[in-house]
């Protein structure tokens, strides 16, 4: 906390400066949010989307780090860290998303980073300090955005150069020797060329000490970088060139014993009567192993259980770093036309992530150790104009080519479980459109219709070997899916307040393969699962554009549902997956940002999901409802009935020196599940939780061709003991809890 203290001495000392920059005016109306949710720039309040917005002023001011803070300001999205890659997120939206990030499945929220789509969730969670804006879709956008966004979309659009010199440096500090170091350069146009170079470089102590000494748990270090490019070759055709890379090295997470499975305690007479009464060659089995693993394992598990957050813990294999690799390259075109725009997204991106992980806490029992290894080429072109006063339009052809490897062992009670490598190739093409029509003699209705036809091509081979001794098994496969997503929008501007807006709008998630299923699993593919989603919204900017409030009703029909079912409860790490299920999805969500008095700002979202099945097949045929509904037994995940959150910021008056802000917010998530299968109606389980959070900004501090600004924050300030995960292993459950209250000091200095 050196330079924490350090920090505060600096703020003690401009108290008493004489001198100060000019006062900035508290605001009394909102400003215009400009999105570009439909490839075109255009107000907030005239796009007919449920959308959360967040400019890099509002990134930097609200303390958002990475991508999964988002959650905590948009009401009905739900994103976690992946169980096994903390730098993966596991992200839904209206009940929607997918829990898995094997190479071979696709998500069901799409995320774009300057209009390219992100195959792999992995490396997600990389710092966002360089985002001009972040836009949340919610709701399915199959027209604009295509596959796999049955749930939603992300926007991430980065900082572009600024044509003018400027040079901005962060400092920050905080307990669990937080530091972090971000440079920020802008280059002056010369030539018709600028540029735009950040770096930033930052590191954190572990939320869990190892008992056994050495790295702790969640210990990390992060270091990425950025490079832009901008030629403005003429006045009608320009260049942007993006380069990212990033790193993140740590161990994962410690998944701690919360309790015991107590039912599955079998004794030896237990056994005995079973083979007396004639029981089958599988009970016996499964008792047998029951049998062993109480006697060997539940005491040590038992001994070790406790369902409050532990502050040590340790492994039965060493901790060793993750370490994730994330980098890409992206060329943009653009070239103003007579009848409108015309861009060329090209893009290459590529992954690599090697992750060692315990889930026995400290146990031996179930280790895993990935690699993955992930490239991705895409390219797009798109046409956006207007013709006359009456019609714009958006039109664009879109190709994506993904190849895949990953390795993984999964290690059970010190004996290898499942030795596997895929390899898989994915392609995608796509057509698409959008036509918006304003009468002449209506011009405050807007029709809408678009459409989308889409490819897909994938293909995977499976090595593995498991514990069951089966032989070594090589599988190859390969299948092809296509898919038409229609949508059609009315917008009707009742004023110049209020919009209003009623939709129908499609989406679909391609097919694919399970790589953690069983041998008999892996093939044949599962197929697409598609989405029809009915809303109907409303955007309103009211009390002389001091208020703005939008608001969404949304009900969505899912079919088609791939499933994941653990045929075996002995073997949870391996799943199959069915199109085996259907539900139904309503709700609605509001967003209110609001100017209480001059200088007081509320910004409140709530959002309310009533998510259901409504038919799940079981695929086991050693059960006894096999080919039957067995709905009851199962809950859509991560959808929890009741999210918020409530932001308070007051900007103090002017007092001579810089202008100073101070902010507080707080979020709530009702109880949820993190699987869809609960036979075991406890496993899986994440309680619901609120979170608060503080954050006082001194900013503008004039040094004389120099700015400095200081933020004091704290996160989860109260010390919430909240669950990230919660898995069942059978015979016990494990999971790991969210970060205890963290709290800093930044430093910035721009000339």
């Amino acid at each position: 906390m050196g330079k924490s203290k350090a920090g505060l001495a600096v703020l003690s000392a401009l108290v008493a400066l004489p001198g100060a920059a000019g006062a900035q005016t508290r605001s009394t109306q909102l400003e215009e949010v400009v999105v570009t949710a439909q490839k075109r720039a255009e107000s907030l309040q005239d796009t007919p989307i449920s959308l959360a917005a967040f400019s890099g002023d509002q990134l930097e001011q609200f303390g958002i780090d990475d991508l999964g803070d988002i959650t905590a300001r948009t009401p009905n999205v739900d994103i976690t860290p992946f169980p096994n890659s903390r730098s993966s997120l596991v992200i839904f939206m209206r009940g929607v998303g997918n829990n898995d990030s094997q190479t071979t499945q696709d998500p069901a929220v799409g995320i774009y980073f300057d209009g390219v789509y992100v195959g792999r969730s992995i490396g997600l969670t990389k710092d966002v300090a360089d985002l001009e804006r972040i836009e949340i879709l919610r709701g399915p956008q199959g027209t604009l955005y295509g596959r796999n966004t049955t749930g939603g979309a992300i926007n991430m659009i980065s900082a572009k150069p600024a044509g003018e010199f400027a040079l901005k440096g962060v400092l920050a500090a905080g307990n669990r020797d937080y530091q972090k170091a971000l440079v920020q350069l802008d280059t002056p146009t010369i030539a018709n060329l600028s540029a735009k170079i950040s770096y930033s470089k930052a590191e954190k102590g572990p939320w869990v000490e190892n008992a056994k000494g050495g790295k702790g748990f969640v210990e990390e270090d992060r270091e990425a970088g950025r490079f832009v490019l901008r030629w403005d070759i003429s006045d009608t055709f320009s260049l942007d060139y993006a380069y990212d890379i990033s790193e993140i090295v740590g161990p994962q997470p410690y998944y701690q014993v919360l309790r015991i499975n107590e039912d599955r305690a079998v004794t030896p007479q237990n056994l005995a009567d079973a083979i007396a009464g004639g029981a089958s060659q599988d009970t016996i089995n499964n008792l047998q192993n029951d049998l062993l693993v109480g006697t060997l394992f539940t005491p040590q598990f038992r001994e070790r259980a406790s369902e409050d957050r532990l502050s040590k813990g340790e492994w039965d294999v060493p901790v060793e770093d993750s370490v994730t690799e994330v980098s890409g390259h992206t060329l943009t075109l653009t070239w103003d036309l007579p009848f409108g725009t015309l861009k060329s997204i090209s893009a290459y991106r590529e992954v690599s992530e090697d992750v060692i992980m315990d889930y026995g806490a400290g146990v031996e029992w179930f280790d895993v150790m990935v690699a993955i290894d992930q490239d991705q080429t895409s390219q797009e072109l798109q046409l956006v104009g207007d013709i006359g006063e009456s019609v714009n339009y958006v039109a664009g052809l879109y190709y994506f080519e993904e190849n895949a490897f990953e390795h993984e062992v999964d290690t059970i009670g010190g004996s290898v479980g499942e030795d596997r490598t895929i390899t898989s190739e994915n392609k995608a093409s796509a057509i698409y459109g959008q036509l918006s029509w304003t009468p002449e003699s209506q011009r405050d209705l807007t029709l809408t219709v678009g459409a989308r036809y889409t490819e897909d091509d994938r293909c995977a081979e499976k090595y593995s070997i498991n514990f069951t001794n089966s032989p070594n098994n090589t599988q190859q496969a390969c299948d092809t899916w296509s898919n038409f997503n229609p949508s059609i929008t009315a917008s009707y501007d009742i004023n110049d307040q209020v919009n209003t807006y009623a939709k129908v709008v499609t989406g679909y998630k391609s097919g694919g393969y399970n790589v953690r299923s069983t041998e008999a699993g892996f093939q044949p593919a599962f197929d697409e699962e598609e989405m029809i989603a009915y809303e109907i919204g409303v955007k309103s900017t009211l009390a002389d554009n001091r208020v703005r409030l939008n608001a969404a009703v949304f009900r969505s029909d899912y079919t088609d549902m791939q499933i994941q079912q653990i045929l075996d409860n002995t073997a949870v790490f391996l799943t199959d997956v069915f199109n085996a299920g259907e539900a139904e999805i309503q709700g609605f969500e509001f967003d209110l940002t609001a100017i209480l008095s001059e200088g007081l700002t509320l910004n409140l979202g709530y959002g309310y999901t009533d998510a259901e099945f409504v038919e799940v097949i079981d695929n086991n045929p050693n059960s006894a409802t096999f080919r039957q509904d067995v709905s009851d037994r199962y809950i859509m995940p991560y959808a929890p009935e009741n999210t918020y959150s409530l932001v308070l910021e007051y900007q103090f008056p002017y007092f001579g020196i810089g202008n100073l802000r101070a902010i507080v917010d707080y979020n709530w998530r009702d109880e949820r599940y993190g699987t869809a299968s609960n036979d075991d109606m406890e496993g899986f389980f994440l309680d619901d939780y609120g979170l608060l959070g503080a954050r006082l900004n001194w900013s503008e501090i004039d040094l004389g061709g120099s700015e400095l600004s200081l933020a004091l924050w704290g996160k989860n300030i109260t010390d919430e003991e909240y669950l990230v995960h919660d898995i069942s292993q059978a015979y016990f459950h494990s999971g790991y809890f969210g970060e205890l209250a963290s709290y800093g000091l930044d430093v910035t200095l721009q000339f």
